[in-house]
């Protein structure tokens, strides 16, 4: 049975505003903070674009509906985007996604009533493929790299860049009307696809945020955000302490180092002794930073699985040893009410002798030599490599001192 256009749209908008009143239902009871808010205006513009194109379908001859759409339909996936990066501790760049969305709108204004349903729809398709391919990158980045979720959400992503950036060449190079377009990227077919986005990425995203609000359980909560977590600063007090301190130490020619630290076979050991298992090992992870690392670090989750530790350093060698002695404890210690245990790591470390002085490329070095350690098998400590030269810096804060 071939359904019509106009059917397809109603069965789209229907499922649409269910995907994001499911969102938006579970982000609320989970977790709010930045991500969830920037995930939930991307399903509030898709539930939008939606409704607009739908009413075009019932009645068209609106171009205001077709700006609306357009313009809707941009953000929502330009706001998946951003929600991506801030999940990933990066600025969201919001300026991007609302220039891009405003030019959309104004593609479809500029023709005005003579433009069509088809006014402006190659740059509908051209920032919808953008923002699409940006966000799939994005989920295979940072800490979304280590998510099963986030890993699916950049599969769905990459796939609908795909197949809007194609149907912006052919709408380019035959036009929309052609027998090409129609056959292999119309509207029916768009549909399709855009249920079937609407459906997997509202699952992967809110599975994203419930993992998130799991990672940090048992934490003290002080206005309405998590500060601490296993005796350590929660993910965003830390990248909020970090980068205070990055900052202040560049502008005191100071030195700083970034430690992240993932327990080895965290995951194996969750299935075969229980969460509440992985749980201490989290706890035990946790003790020894507290006690091994100096006394002006800053300690932190990075996620549900690995740590994070900035400290000050005054020379290259003291980034090593200090990690190295992180290891040692690590090994050394005992996983309460179990006789079997015993806790391996990997820890990628990264400082501002090899590494410039900014959160985000010390973190990206960080994890880079942290992948290197697991591949290598784990239980041991792997430095950043040096990709541009940086000045030694001389510690005044010691100078000012004496």
């Amino acid at each position: 049975m071939m359904l019509d256009t106009g059917t397809l749209m109603v069965m789209s908008a229907l499922v649409t505003i269910l995907a994001g009143a499911s969102f938006i239902l579970n982000t609320s009871i989970q977790r709010i903070d930045l991500v969830s808010r920037l995930w939930t205006v991307a399903f509030t513009n898709g539930m939008l674009a939606s409704l607009a194109y739908g009413f075009d379908a019932i009645s068209p001859g609106l171009w205001v509906t077709v700006a609306v759409g357009n313009a809707a339909v941009t953000a929502a996936v330009g706001f998946v985007w951003a929600g991506c990066r801030a999940y990933n501790g990066r600025r969201p760049w919001l300026v991007v996604v609302v220039v891009v969305t405003v030019a959309v709108a104004a593609a479809v204004v500029v023709r005005g009533p003579e433009g069509g349903e088809w006014a402006g729809g190659w740059a509908m398709l051209a920032g919808v493929g953008l923002f699409a391919l940006l966000a799939g990158v994005e989920g295979l980045t940072g800490q979304m790299r280590s998510r099963v979720n986030a890993r699916l959400l950049a599969v769905v992503m990459l796939v609908i860049a795909g197949f809007y950036l194609a149907r912006c060449a052919v709408f380019l190079l035959y036009g929309p009307y052609s027998d090409l377009f129609r056959a292999y990227f119309g509207t029916n077919l768009a549909t399709f696809v855009t249920i079937l986005f609407m459906i997997s990425s509202s699952v992967a995203m809110t599975s994203l945020q419930v993992e998130r609000s799991l990672s940090g359980a048992n934490p003290l909560v002080r206005g309405g955000r998590r500060t601490f977590t296993l005796g350590v600063l929660a993910s965003d007090t830390f990248e909020e302490g970090a980068r205070d301190r990055i900052d202040r130490a560049r502008r005191r020619s100071s030195s700083v180092a970034l430690l992240l630290i993932r327990i080895d076979g965290l995951k194996e050991i969750n299935t075969a002794f229980g969460r509440g298992t992985g749980d201490v090992a989290l706890q035990t992870v946790a003790t020894v930073l507290r006690e091994v690392t100096p006394t002006s670090s800053i300690l932190g989750r990075q996620d549900s699985s690995h740590f994070g530790v900035l400290v000050m350093v005054s020379e290259p060698q003291a980034t090593r040893e200090i990690a190295e002695a992180v290891l040692a404890e690590i090994v050394e210690a005992r996983v309460e009410g179990t006789n079997d245990i015993r806790l391996s790591a990997s820890i990628g470390v990264a400082d501002s002798f090899t590494v410039p002085f900014d959160f985000d490329k010390l973190r990206d070095a960080a994890l880079g030599a942290l992948d290197r350690a697991r591949e290598a098998g784990g239980n041991r400590v792997e430095a950043a490599v040096q990709t541009q030269a940086v000045p030694r810096r001389i510690d005044r804060s010691r100078m000012a001192l004496d």
